[in-house]
């Protein structure tokens, strides 16, 4: 038997903010609290971001400010 999963939206389509926790550590933060990590460095924090938004333009953004995952 086959079961068919619908998939909800929430909140459209997805959008990262790329910038450092208080610790220093390099954060891709899914803005409505979907998805997110810790990286070694600023480049595979964009290069995550940018896979999971499908490579739109403006779906990821970089941030001086603070971040942290919840």
């Amino acid at each position: 038997m086959m079961v068919s999963i619908t998939r909800r939206s929430f909140g459209g389509p997805l959008q990262f903010l790329v910038g450092r926790d208080a610790e220093g550590h390099w954060l891709a933060v899914e803005t409505h609290g979907r998805g997110g990590g810790i990286f070694c460095d600023r480049s595979a924090a964009l290069r995550y971001a940018v896979f999971e938004t499908g490579h739109r333009a403006r779906a990821v953004r970089v941030t001086a400010k603070t971040l942290s995952l919840l």
